[in-house]
């Protein structure tokens, strides 16, 4: 609005609507009216505005067009940009930020920057004699490679094979892996529980539960963000692989998001107790998970605006 164009550069100028009334040679009420949008300056106000702000009088009228987050196709974009290869853009930084919160929230300790680095040269940083483990490096890897694979199939139908195949994809090669017993790729063969103590299906119940999962959530006429966190937090409660199962739980929603044109988000580290609180409490109490998905997309609106604006 021009109003509102007035005023910010005005503010800028460190002018008060004082001056400006004596250099337009109106009244200060004119020019409160001018900033509110009730009154409408004449051309010669408009270009002695444009003269005192030093910029055109095109600039000054030219309408901001609001950047429109729901115009935008994120997964094409996505794809797009990573068969480009580029640094910089909003696949390059949705590969880094995934891999360091999520496998952070599950107790890597690897920093944003040394996730950076192993993304960007494919090689380690250590600063200050610090020590890495070896699994957070290949879990942080492979994370890459997973995102990619998810970004091929984001447009498919949710099959328990293709949950499966992201499981083999995110802990291939790590020290889980080579344990015969793990069952990498495969449904859990001992009973765990997610971190807070919360107990989850038995072993034995975890293929009937997976299949009833699917059944529903491929049953539904209309998917929303609503849909896609009550999926998350069933599948959690299965937890139907002995370990990953937060991480496969969280690009699931990264997926679905995508697939269904709704903005996806990635849940941040710093609110990883948020998240917890969410997960334990959603029978009683959904806003809690509901709220940290929500604040977790708005921060990814703002990673794509940007990097599209």
């Amino acid at each position: 609005m021009l109003g509102d164009k007035i005023k910010l550069y005005r503010e800028n100028k460190k002018m008060t609507q004082n001056y400006l009334a004596e250099v337009l040679e109106v009244s200060p009420a004119t020019i409160s009216k001018y900033e509110s949008g009730a009154l409408e300056p004449s051309i010669e106000s408009i270009k002695k505005l444009a003269d005192l702000f030093e910029i055109s009088i095109d600039e000054l009228l030219r309408d901001e067009e609001k950047f429109d987050v729901s115009k935008i196709n994120v997964l094409n974009v996505l794809r797009e940009q990573k068969e480009m290869k580029l640094k910089g853009n909003l696949y390059h930084q949705t590969q880094i930020s995934f891999a360091y919160n999520t496998n952070h929230i599950e107790g890597s300790t690897l920093t944003e920057e040394q996730t950076r680095y192993i993304y960007e040269t494919n090689t380690i940083l250590f600063e200050n004699n610090t020590v890495a483990k070896v699994d957070d490096i290949l879990e942080t890897s492979n994370h890459f490679k997973l995102v990619d694979y998810m970004l091929d199939f984001a447009d498919k139908k949710l099959t328990e094979k293709m949950i499966k195949e992201f499981h083999k994809i995110l802990k291939e090669g790590t020290s889980d892996g080579r344990l015969d017993w793990f069952n990498v790729g495969e449904y859990k063969q001992r009973a765990n529980m997610i971190g807070n103590g919360i107990k989850t299906t038995s072993p034995n119940n975890v293929e009937k539960e997976m299949a009833k999962l699917l059944e529903w959530y491929n049953s539904l006429k209309k998917v929303t963000i609503k849909e896609i966190i009550e999926f998350h937090y069933r599948f959690e409660s299965i937890h139907p692989f002995q370990d990953g199962n937060g991480r496969i739980g969280r690009i699931i929603m990264f997926k679905e998001c995508l697939k269904n044109n709704i903005v996806p988000f990635i849940i941040l580290d710093e609110d990883k107790l948020f998240y917890y609180r969410g997960l334990k409490e959603y029978k009683s109490e959904k806003g809690y998970l509901t709220d940290t998905c929500l604040n977790a997309q708005d921060q990814y609106i703002k990673m794509i605006e940007y990097n599209l604006k």
